[in-house]
């Protein structure tokens, strides 16, 4: 219940929270939480004994710092930042989150489905960011909030370097990952590697071709973190080239109004939502898939009048009660993103098949583990390579 698709939402929810008699049956106690604990609330500091338990709370109490949050891929949804109210918060994680950080996400948990192997944000990612339901995989591109240690295997930007003859940043390496990955491509070509549950990147040694792959990774992580990352100088930050869709009739703004239901017309291109239209919507982008989560589809159940999800509290039923601007404003943006996507499919295939055909760095041609190298307790998973 602490997320939801729009803030309002969380102000009623935390609401109803301090005006139960009941509140832990409403908070929805786990192993770890509880209405009467002591926990620091504040999770990108590292100062601080704790916080007001939850059952102590005054009526009056203002609603804790709501955020941003990248809920499921290419789905932003708002999340109250409260280390009172997350189960298993990971603060690690949470205080490696800066203004030059970006996750990408994936599946190395079980085989990959149809889709990109990967996906990207630049907001604090879900336990489920990428697929929904299933999977846990987040590499943060720093381990740091303040971007001074890169999430990178030591030495090996630096043998990038030598072998390019032009230095090679994070941000580089980042965006040629991207480029490589995030494309259906990847995983069909190597459907059966991939049984392994390991994501190996063919790391070129043609410092021209790791350009164009870089270029094209680059363009696509500024359109999958909305324009947040990966901005060209003097452009403005937060904002999604324009796309196809139009809202050709606008979702109703009232309760009476706010959708139940939504469909896909196939002959006319045409996304019904409520009494609402968005075309031209190509069938491939109604159809956008992640590993089996139906990007448009899901974002769509989400802000349906009954919601979508599991519940596990009865604050879950406090629900947007009217479809919203921003709602059409976000619909829109995730649309153009989807659209834009799919148009550098056939520029990524192309790239990998040249990669592949290329020489690549061996394995043993790159830096080592280093000895006795351990992962800190509670540290982001896995290393970017």
């Amino acid at each position: 219940w602490p997320i939801a698709p729009d803030e309002d939402t969380l102000e009623r929810r935390w609401r109803a929270l301090l005006r139960t008699a009941d509140r832990s049956a409403a908070f929805r106690e786990t192993g770890d939480r509880a209405v009467a604990g002591t926990y620091r609330a504040a999770l990108t500091k590292e100062d601080g004994n704790g916080s007001t338990p939850l059952s102590e709370l005054s009526l009056g109490a203002l609603l804790p710092e709501v955020r941003r949050y990248a809920y499921r891929s290419f789905d932003r949804q708002y999340l109250v930042a409260d280390g009172r109210l997350i189960s298993r918060p990971r603060p690690e994680l949470w205080r490696a989150h800066g203004e030059r950080q970006i996750y990408l996400t994936s599946l190395l948990s079980q085989v990959l489905g149809h889709g990109p192997a990967l996906t990207a944000c630049a907001l604090l990612p879900d336990l489920h960011h990428f697929p929904g339901g299933s999977g846990k995989s987040i590499v943060p591109l720093y381990r740091t909030a303040d971007a001074s240690e890169a999430n990178v295997l030591p030495g090996l930007l630096e043998e990038m370097s030598r072998g390019y003859g032009r230095q090679v940043v994070p941000e580089d390496l980042l965006a040629y990952v991207h480029g490589v990955l995030a494309h259906p491509a990847f995983a069909a070509r190597f459907s059966e590697e991939l049984e392994t549950r390991d994501l190996r990147v063919p790391l070129t040694k043609d410092a021209g071709l790791f350009e164009q792959v870089r270029k094209t990774g680059a363009g696509l992580l500024r359109l999958h973190t909305y324009g947040e990352r990966f901005v060209p100088e003097g452009e403005q930050r937060g904002r999604v080239p324009r796309g196809a869709a139009r809202c050709v009739r606008a979702v109703p703004g009232d309760p009476a109004g706010y959708p139940e239901a939504f469909r896909y017309d196939d002959a006319t291109h045409t996304l019904h939502v409520g009494a609402g239209e968005f075309a031209p919507v190509a069938p491939e982008v109604h159809g956008f898939e992640v590993s089996g989560l139906k990007v448009v589809q899901s974002w769509l159940k989400y802000r349906m009048k009954d919601g979508g999800g599991k519940k596990s509290s009865p604050l879950d039923d406090i629900r947007p009660d009217r479809w919203t601007p921003g709602f059409t404003t976000d619909l829109l943006e995730l649309l153009w993103v989807l659209e834009a996507t799919l148009a550098s499919y056939p520029e990524q295939e192309r790239l990998l098949d040249a990669v592949t055909r290329g020489p690549c760095f061996r394995a043993d041609e790159l830096p080592p583990v280093p000895a006795g190298m351990r992962k800190p307790p509670g540290a982001p998973a896995e290393r970017l390579l």
